[in-house]
């Protein structure tokens, strides 16, 4: 399984506007893993293809990755961040001449369906500049194009959100806390990317990096990335970031970053 990590940056994306930190300055050079755009993977095997989530930067990031081909997307659930990009999906319908299988928390649909109503219609899309979407609601586990997704139910805000388990890997981009029972569904992962949005602990809605490493520890994956992250972490001094505080980083876990490939047997 080929996974894409499309974009590994918080709400805001990195840089932040009118920013002039290190980070920043840094992410403003052609090239640098902290330029940093909305959360978003993309995972492939046997010629399959899924989405995960249409942010606001969703179609520069398949045409920046050469993504070409998408059978289906699946949300985590109804932030701007994870769902304005939608009215993009009209691109790969159009290419591939298809409707879109969009697969998400019953929330998430039902919002989809109100914002973006001229999606759900046979009659609006008779003009061509518009994807229709067949919407279905996730609830329990359920096989994709060859593909078993188990989801992960997690605190996020006030909104109904999941991660996703598709084979060993956990994708978990936006959580604040993960019940033990979420937990026991990710339980053998070999792959894990989670949400680690800063060093603050107190934040009302994201995981921390201590956080997040708590959760590493308890599940054990071989490998474990963070995402949704600001600009305060650095991918040039993260570790040095972590000794200042008194956080041991593990030689396993990194930064996750956009354009990032990853590869699980």
């Amino acid at each position: 399984m080929k996974i894409t990590v499309l974009g590994s940056g918080t709400s805001t994306g990195v840089p932040e506007y009118k920013c002039e930190c290190e980070t920043c300055q840094d992410a403003r050079k052609f090239g640098s893993k902290n330029y940093r755009t909305r959360p978003s993977i993309h995972i492939e095997k046997d010629e399959k293809h899924l989405q995960f989530d249409l942010g606001p930067n969703f179609i520069d990031q398949i045409d920046r990755n050469e993504i070409e081909w998408i059978d289906a997307v699946v949300f985590t659930h109804c932030h701007a961040d994870h769902v304005s990009g939608t009215n993009d999906i009209v691109m790969p319908c159009r290419k591939q001449q298809m409707d879109m299988p969009i697969y998400g928390p019953e929330q998430t649909i039902r919002i989809l369906q109100r914002n973006f109503d001229y999606m759900f219609s046979k009659e609006t899309f008779q003009g061509g500049g518009v994807g229709h979407l067949l919407p279905n609601i996730v609830e329990a586990p359920f096989q994709l194009h060859g593909f078993e997704l188990i989801p992960i139910p997690v605190e996020h805000a006030a909104v109904q959100t999941y991660g996703y388990r598709i084979g060993n890997f956990g994708y978990v981009p936006d959580v604040k806390r993960l019940p033990d029972s979420s937990k026991a569904l990710l339980q053998g992962i070999d792959l894990l990317i989670i949400d680690a949005l800063s060093f603050n602990p107190r934040h009302p809605t994201h995981f921390s990096v201590g956080e997040a490493l708590e959760v590493v520890g308890a599940l054990q994956p071989k490998h474990a990335y963070f995402t949704h992250i600001m600009h305060r972490l650095d991918h040039h001094h993260f570790p040095d970031q972590c000794a200042e505080q008194d956080i041991d980083l593990p030689e396993n876990v990194y930064l996750a970053y956009d354009g990032q490939v990853l590869e699980l047997s």
